[in-house]
C-alpha cells in the first residue's frame, strides 16, 4: 500500500479560539514529519477543498485524510467520502490519490489511554468548591439593539463552499459601510438548502440568501441592511409571514 506524503486532520469544532487551535495544528505537525494540516469543517479557516488544492499545488500525491473527535461525527463521516470523491473529480492537474482514515476514537484502546490520563492526572485537576455559581452572565438577560438578525451558516457543506469567508467578508462589509450596529450576526449550524450555500438567512425578512463572493456580499449589505431592500436575484427562499403575531406579555404594544 503507498504510504502518504501529506496528511490532513479534520475537526468538527464550532466553539474552538483561535489559539487553540493554533495549538491543536502545532501537535499534528509535530507528530510526523510529513506536511500536515489541521482543518475545521465547520466555522471558520481554510475549507478541505482549499487545503487539498494547495498541498496537491506542493506536489503531494498520495494525501490522507484523517477526521478527529470524540467520537467523529457519524453524519461528516459519511459526507466526507463522496465531498473528497468531488474534489478529485473537478480538479486541474496531475492525479491525487486520497485515502480517508478511519474513526480513531471508536477502538477501546484510545478512550482508555485518556481516561487512565485523566485519572493519572487528577492531581492537577482543579477543584470547583470555590467556584461561584454562574449561569450567565450580567447584561444577557436581553440581545443587544439591532434592526437586523443575520445568521450565517458554517455548517460543513456551506463551509466547503466558503462560509468562512462569507463571515469574514460580512463583517468587513458591515464595518465599512458602518452598518455593524444595525445587525446581531450569528454563525449556525446547517441551515439547509445546502446545494444552495453559502448561506445567509435575514430576519425578521425572512428571506435567506445566497452570497457566493464579496460582490454579492457588498450588494447584500448595501440594498438589504442599508436600504431595507431585498436583492431578488440573490433570494433563494422566503418564509411566509405569520398572518397574527400573539402579544408577548409586557412588550410594548
Amino acid at each position: 500500500m503507498a504510504r502518504p506524503d501529506a496528511v490532513i486532520v479534520c475537526i468538527s469544532q464550532q466553539h474552538l479560539n483561535a489559539a487553540r487551535q493554533r495549538e491543536l495544528a502545532a501537535a499534528v505537525s509535530a507528530a510526523t514529519p510529513l506536511p500536515t494540516r489541521l482543518v475545521r469543517l465547520e466555522g471558520s479557516g481554510p475549507h478541505l477543498g482549499e487545503v487539498l488544492d494547495a498541498l496537491a499545488a506542493e506536489g503531494c500525491r498520495t494525501i490522507l485524510v484523517q477526521p478527529l473527535g470524540l467520537p467523529f461525527s457519524q453524519s461528516l463521516a459519511a459526507w466526507l467520502p463522496g465531498v473528497l470523491a468531488h474534489w478529485r473529480e473537478q480538479r486541474q492537474g496531475p492525479p491525487v490519490r486520497l485515502l480517508l482514515g478511519p474513526d480513531q476514537a471508536v477502538g477501546n484502546e484510545v478512550i482508555a489511554a485518556i481516561v487512565a490520563a485523566a485519572i493519572s492526572a487528577a492531581d492537577a485537576a482543579e477543584p470547583i468548591a470555590a467556584q461561584r455559581p454562574s449561569l450567565g452572565k450580567p447584561g444577557w438577560d436581553k440581545p443587544p439593539p439591532f434592526r437586523h438578525h443575520l445568521l450565517v451558516c458554517t455548517g460543513p457543506r456551506c463551509q466547503f463552499r466558503g462560509a468562512p469567508n462569507l463571515k469574514l467578508a460580512l463583517a468587513e462589509a458591515l464595518a465599512a459601510s458602518g452598518l455593524a450596529g444595525a445587525c446581531l450576526v450569528a454563525t449556525t449550524g446547517c441551515l439547509y438548502p445546502c446545494n444552495q450555500g453559502p448561506l445567509l438567512a435575514a430576519y425578521p425578512r425572512g428571506e435567506w440568501y445566497r452570497l457566493p463572493d464579496r460582490e454579492a456580499v457588498n450588494r447584500f449589505v448595501a440594498v438589504v441592511v442599508g436600504r431595507n431592500e431585498p436583492v431578488a436575484d440573490l433570494i433563494v427562499h422566503r418564509v411566509a409571514a405569520l398572518d397574527h403575531i400573539p402579544h408577548i406579555p409586557g412588550e410594548p404594544t
